[in-house]
């Protein structure tokens, strides 16, 4: 490689020298955005690795931008895109590899492959991802390297670990803000449009509350399942029944809360069994203790008349339970669609009066509605033909319109004459297209046309494109686009992150970008129980961007920058609303405050922040920074107010806080030493914490991602809730888990417990699977339980 022709930007030198790290580990992951040169980079490890490749794409398009990049920075470079006919490095498809070898196990093995590049890794489809682990499975000292812009974060658990599995740990990131502060990407703005529910979808949404709330009580409270219980002799003997239990223990306890509710006190064998030297309330049932229970009894009693009951609801199909099933929101969708399109009416003609001419506008389609043109009903359509429809009577007469799919192109007479004379032949009048023309799209003509369209839109020869994600998702790029607006009604992390990245390329240093997402909100709902607004706030917690909550702008990931209404009528939605369409008016400031906020850091940190719980708190929604606005009342005015014993009471629960801040700073301290021996961290990694009377931080200062990412795994780990440890430390009553990078051996376990026995003397450690330990482990997830340790855990990332 002529490395002189490659002048390698700052956060892609960053992950090359630190190869040296990842030699010897057997996959490599790396998170790299849109327009960041993943490609090269790849390139660039390719050759310093200098092994047999193999590199898999998930299309032909990447394929031959893999092919040019290798041929430009390494002519000499033997490579070859037949499978059957590997060389030096080879490129090819994913589902190439899957058509031609998923019946060779050993294919890997047999053609000597040493090095696997995933490139787009979030890509990998079910089979293909088993096919593959299958070969690297197969294949002696195979390492791999896994690029993508977009992990699949808001997977669940399950897909979750097969990504991990097949991909590992992430190991590198380059950060949005640190591409946009070398200038590579613009910035940019995420704005949510909430559109209020009709009072008829509203009733039908609170039918389903009420319908579900009453299913939830008949769960509760059943006296055939009263009965059965009572029989169970590892609830009339548990102490003679303590292995059963430890074997079965979400169980045992659902059981417990159960028959708790319907009057029944737990004697003392049961206090023995739960390692508790004293009684204590007993939680109430919850979503996930009745489906323990109820999972365990189908297995067991599947003829109990309360599955019958259960069926009639759906809440049984198939011989499988389906407990507390998610809203449908197909038909609420279907109920609001004219909301929806009033909603883009309204973003666009809001942006068009802000940027008038300069506006490069990309609305983004599920559908396309072709039947429309037809003469089909426009007013319950949604999609692309009725959203075009509806913005062609509203927008303004100097304003560009087109729409595009992979059918047709609708375009204007004007822009036709001017610049698309070579498909005269083609062009189509229209009735219900007044203005302009319907060009159809073949084979032979779509990647023409489409290049044409967006080189006009590149221009602002046109400002309003309207287009399916099929067409303009992942692949297409246009630089002066400026305002997205997510018009789609169902997507993935992946497939929003894909989108936002259209709009986010650099062209100026004004350039900054308005990104508009839809929410369906049913007034006076709590917002951690809104079906539609959730997905789009979890999508959103994963996104870096400004957060103004502190006074002083700053960038961090997380929901509570975005400040939403937590149970709002449909007055406050609606004020919420224009809120937002009042602050996308001042690109200037947000640009502004981008700039000032990149001057504070360097990196994007990721922090790990533990909340004191508190009665009513919402695990998921908890914010990382919580402004406390009531400031704590002293001695005299608790005393002259008669709330003394608030006063005191907060005093107790803020010293036993403290305490336990105390043990953190221990344990961590101890967790930084060991890994600074073993070479996990280095003397320049240094410790940060912070209590506060209702949180605490711990943070790794280090300019190494590697390294901080081992740290806050370990960290959670040993801090967080309980799960299945090989060995637990133990002091005093409190239990934690040895993080498993010192807990899988007994030997690197009691090194731990030596470094924490330094500043708390009475630890000690115990192995889990025995009996004995596995009461133990029990004891700690139980401090969760009972709300001995009642925190929420909570990791987001912020520049600094």
């Amino acid at each position: 490689m002529k490395k002189e022709q490659i002048q390698w930007r700052g956060y892609q030198k960053r992950v090359l020298d630190s190869m040296e790290k990842y030699l010897n580990d057997q996959s490599l992951h790396v998170i790299a955005p849109p327009g960041s040169g993943k490609t090269l980079l790849g390139v660039g490890i390719v050759q310093r690795l200098q092994k047999k490749t193999l590199i898999l794409v998930p299309s032909l398009i990447l394929k031959e931008q893999w092919l040019t990049t290798l041929s430009t920075y390494d002519s000499l470079l033997d490579v070859s895109t037949d499978l059957s006919v590997l060389k030096k490095v080879t490129v090819t498809t994913y589902q190439e590899l899957y058509s031609k070898k998923n019946k060779e196990p050993l294919y890997f093995e047999q053609q000597g492959i040493q090095f696997l590049v995933l490139d787009e890794a979030h890509h990998l489809k079910n089979n293909w991802s088993e096919l593959l682990l299958q070969l690297k499975k197969n294949t002696s000292n195979l390492q791999t390297l896994s690029l993508t812009a977009t992990p699949p974060f808001d997977a669940n658990r399950k897909e979750w670990q097969r990504y991990l599995a097949l991909n590992g740990e992430i190991d590198e990131e380059i950060s949005v803000s640190e591409l946009i502060k070398e200038q590579v990407l613009a910035p940019y703005q995420d704005y949510v449009y909430l559109v209020s529910a009709t009072d008829e979808s509203s009733q039908q949404f609170n039918r389903f509350l009420y319908e579900q709330s009453d299913i939830f009580e008949t769960l509760c409270s059943n006296s055939e399942v009263t009965d059965y219980l009572l029989q169970q002799s590892f609830l009339q003997k548990p102490l003679e029944n303590s292995e059963f239990i430890y074997k079965q223990f979400d169980y045992y306890l659902s059981c417990l809360f159960y028959l708790n509710e319907q009057g029944y006190e737990l004697d003392n064998e049961h206090w023995i069994v739960l390692g508790l030297d004293k009684k204590m309330e007993i939680p109430r049932q919850s979503k996930k203790s009745l489906t323990d229970l109820y999972t365990q009894l189908y297995k067991e009693q599947p003829g109990l008349a309360i599955f019958r009951y259960l069926e009639k609801q759906k809440w049984l199909c198939e011989d499988a339970l389906h407990l507390f099933p998610e809203y449908v929101l197909n038909n609420a969708y279907r109920q609001h669609i004219p909301q929806l399109k009033e909603a883009i009416s309204h973003i666009v003609i809001k942006e068009e009066s802000y940027l008038e001419q300069a506006l490069s506008c990309v609305i983004f389609m599920d559908r396309i509605q072709k039947e429309i043109l037809d003469g089909g009903d426009a007013q319950w359509a949604y999609g692309v033909v009725p959203i075009f429809l509806m913005l062609k009577e509203l927008i303004g007469s100097n304003t560009e319109m087109a729409a595009i799919c992979g059918e047709f192109l609708l375009i204007s007479h004007r822009l036709s004459v001017a610049h698309y004379q070579a498909f005269n032949h083609f062009l189509q009048e229209h009735p219900l297209c007044d203005g302009y023309y319907y060009l159809p799209l073949t084979d032979k003509n779509k990647a023409e046309i489409l290049a044409l369209t967006t080189q006009l839109l590149d221009q602002n020869s046109i400002h309003i494109l309207v287009g399916t994600i099929s067409l303009l998702g992942e692949g297409w790029n246009c630089p002066a686009v400026n305002t997205v607006v997510l018009g789609n009604r169902s997507a993935s992390y992946v497939q929003i992150q894909q989108i936002r990245g259209r709009g986010l390329r650099r062209t100026s240093e004004e350039k900054l970008t308005n990104i508009w997402h839809l929410g369906l909100a049913f007034p006076n709902v709590l917002l951690a129980k809104q079906p539609d607004v959730i997905p789009i706030i979890k999508r959103l917690s994963f996104i870096e961007g400004i957060n103004e909550m502190e006074g002083t702008p700053r960038i961090t990931t997380g929901y509570d920058r975005f400040d939403f209404p937590k149970e709002a009528t449909v007055e406050q939605l609606n004020t919420y609303t224009h809120q937002q369409l009042f602050m996308a008016a001042d690109r200037k400031r947000y640009n502004e405050m981008w700039q000032a906020a990149l001057a504070q850091g360097t990196r994007l940190s990721m922090p790990l922040f533990f909340k004191a719980g508190t009665e009513g708190s919402d695990k998921k929604l908890s914010p990382s920074f919580v402004i406390n606005n009531q400031p704590r009342k002293g001695f005299w005015a608790s005393l002259t107010t008669g709330e003394l014993s608030s006063y005191f009471s907060e005093r107790k629960r803020e010293k036993i806080w403290r305490k336990a801040c105390r043990k953190k700073e221990h344990l961590l301290q101890a967790l930084v030493a060991l890994m600074r021996r073993d070479g996990w961290l280095t003397e320049e990694d240094q410790l940060c914490l912070q209590t506060t009377p209702d949180s605490f931080c711990c943070e790794l200062k280090t300019n190494s991602y590697h390294n901080e990412r081992l740290f806050i795994e370990a960290a959670r780990e040993l801090l967080g809730e309980i799960q299945n440890p090989r060995y637990l430390l133990v002091i005093g009553a409190e239990r934690y888990a040895i993080p498993e990078c010192y807990g899988k051996k007994r030997q690197e376990a009691e090194r731990f417990l030596k470094e924490v026995q330094k500043q708390q003397t009475s630890a000690m450690i115990c192995y889990t699977k025995n009996i004995e330990g596995r009461k133990l482990l029990i004891e700690g997830r139980l401090q969760t339980v009972f709300h001995e340790r009642k925190e929420t855990v909570i990791q987001e990332k912020i520049w600094q």
